[in-house]
């Protein structure tokens, strides 16, 4: 199949996800969903906010600056296939649906211990399980790395599957509630506090169909892989994806169409043309 002949799957539609770092302006995370609605399966792949692109700043966070518009295109760009639709999420309205649905149980990853007087910051969290409130949620969603350098040892990597698994409780705890008057609590919650070009009639209709979904068995994630340590023209720690695996992982989770994408579809930047380190026997 040639480029740009690629047929979509019936009914599959693709997001970016993405919020953006109160401080700097940029993208505080930067997501592609891949919702199948006839096969009720979802696929949520991270790209580390310090990705590699061939743009004037060369992290991919920094396309925000520019809107999430400019953003979209960059990261339709990398992973081969338009986005459809567009979630830019506030925090405070992340705060409020986790109250709304009475907190959630989550399992701690890591000891977190981080001040920011600058943005109102005092994470303070033992590792395992906790109940956590919307701010508490907001908090570990946030958390980085603490003051001394430690925290998650694989870094964004980690910190992304924190977030997917964070989405996935709270999204369990949402289609719980069977009461009309609740869903429509979370749906006023979502319209107030996205910046989205889904209508209120598309934001029902997706909310719909996501009850039917098994959330146990119907989401898959990951986040793509690379090297974080690299230096592009002056910039430092920049992550140059790894080009074969990004790809591989890109249709497995993600891809909407009937064939499978190549490198052809693709445009991941790797100036230094890396490949993932081989495993050791």
């Amino acid at each position: 199949m040639e480029k740009g002949d690629h047929q979509r799957k019936e009914q599959t539609y693709t997001f970016l996800l993405t919020c953006s770092d109160q401080s700097s302006g940029n993208a505080d995370a930067v997501m592609v969903v891949t919702y199948d609605v006839p096969n009720q399966k979802i696929g949520m792949l991270s790209i580390p906010r310090d990705t590699l692109v061939n743009e004037p700043n060369p992290k991919i966070n920094a396309s925000y600056h520019k809107g999430v518009d400019n953003l979209k295109r960059v990261v339709s760009d990398l992973v081969g296939f338009p986005l459809d639709f567009h979630i830019v999420l506030d925090l405070d309205g992340f705060i409020e649906l986790v109250d709304a649905v009475g907190g959630v149980e989550f399992n701690v990853p890591v000891n977190m211990y981080y001040d920011d007087p600058s943005q109102d910051l005092q994470i303070y969290y033992e590792p395992g399980m906790q109940h956590l409130d919307g701010q508490s949620a907001m908090e570990v969603c946030r958390f980085r790395k603490n003051a001394d350098g430690t925290g998650y040892p694989l870094g964004d990597i980690q910190r992304a599957e924190t977030l997917r698994n964070m989405m996935t409780t709270v999204a369990k705890k949402v289609v719980s509630w069977s009461s009309i008057t609740k869903m429509n609590q979370f749906m006023d919650i979502l319209q107030r506090n996205v910046e989205t070009n889904l209508s209120s009639t598309d934001l029902a209709w997706f909310a719909t169909q996501a009850l039917k979904l098994n959330l146990d068995t119907g989401v898959v994630g990951g986040s793509l892989p690379g090297d974080g340590t690299v230096t592009y023209k002056g910039t430092k720690w920049c992550y140059e994806l790894y080009k074969e695996e990004s790809l591989q992982m890109i249709n497995d989770l993600v891809n909407p169409y009937t064939a499978a994408l190549t490198e052809n579809d693709l445009h991941i930047f790797t100036p230094n043309s890396l490949s993932a380190p081989a495993a050791n026997n």
